[in-house]
């Protein structure tokens, strides 16, 4: 799929808890149609998708396992502890992306990957893309603010990256600055959902999601072409609505293959002499 001689694009993948796993459907109709992808940037979900895809996680593996969560599959990842930085340690998460890619550093990776975090303490975006380990960066990422507790890298205490940079179009960008910026964008617009009588978990979701599609809405304007899953059906939490949620991103994709097609091909008549 990563050809570093040829053209392609910077795949930039987004926050959103479990419609992330809309980034499978993306992933899968790339593939498919053989656009060849040159740098994977995320953040939250979007960082755990493209980190293991670009680590090297075959990706009809990583649908097969999306689509065997359950209820009770999600709450068995739950390790939750008494204390005020936040309600999941997060550690079963952390053995299981090991158990996927190891202990892989960032120049180890199949793709060239930035992977954004926030540090919590100061403010500041953290883009994780030339030295480490892919799994701490993931980890770090993926901590949403008061569910994860947050994850120390050095001395700095981070969450997740969603926070400062929902989808992540200038860290692809600084990867490959000659590919193509595709930013699939998977967060809600709040006036889409349905409830009257929001719960405590409702307020907190609906705040993340408003400022997070206000960040994203101030920056999409960096990619060349924009993909957004219809997911608002799903919460956060719906892992077990993944089939779903990952033909949504199918269909989007599939969508956006003739724009994608016609932004690549003055760069392959450009590098190939006039011949496609």
């Amino acid at each position: 799929m990563f050809n570093r001689h040829k053209r392609g694009i910077g795949l930039a993948l987004g926050s959103g808890s479990a419609r992330g796993l809309a980034h499978i459907g993306v992933l899968k109709v790339f593939e498919k149609e053989r656009i060849p992808i040159n740098a994977i940037s995320g953040s939250s979900m979007g960082a755990l998708i493209g980190g293991l895809y670009a680590a090297g996680m075959p990706l009809a593996e990583l649908e097969s396992i999306a689509l065997k969560v359950t209820r009770r599959a999600v709450l068995a990842y739950i390790d939750p502890i008494p204390s005020l930085k936040g309600l999941m340690v997060g550690k079963k998460i952390e053995e299981m992306l090991r158990s996927f890619i190891g202990n892989k550093d960032f120049s180890e990776v199949r793709i060239p990957l930035a992977i954004v975090a926030t540090d919590i303490l100061t403010g500041e975006e953290l883009v994780f893309k030339d030295t480490g380990g892919v799994v701490d960066a993931i980890r770090a990422s993926i901590s949403i603010p008061v569910v994860f507790v947050p994850v120390r890298v050095g001395a700095r205490t981070l969450v997740d990256g969603g926070v400062v940079n929902p989808v992540p179009v200038d860290a692809v960008i600084s990867l490959d600055p000659r590919a193509v910026p595709v930013a699939v964008s998977v967060i809600p617009k709040v006036e889409h959902k349905q409830a009257e009588r929001p719960t405590t978990v409702d307020i907190f979701l609906n705040a993340f999601d408003i400022m997070q599609q206000r960040l994203y809405e101030a920056n999409k304007s960096l990619a060349k072409i924009v993909i957004e899953p219809p997911v608002s059906f799903a919460s956060g939490i719906e892992f077990w609505e993944a089939r779903r949620i990952i033909e949504c991103g199918e269909q989007a994709a599939r969508d956006a293959i003739p724009e994608i097609r016609r932004a690549l091909k003055p760069f392959s008549l450009f590098s190939f002499g006039g011949r496609s």
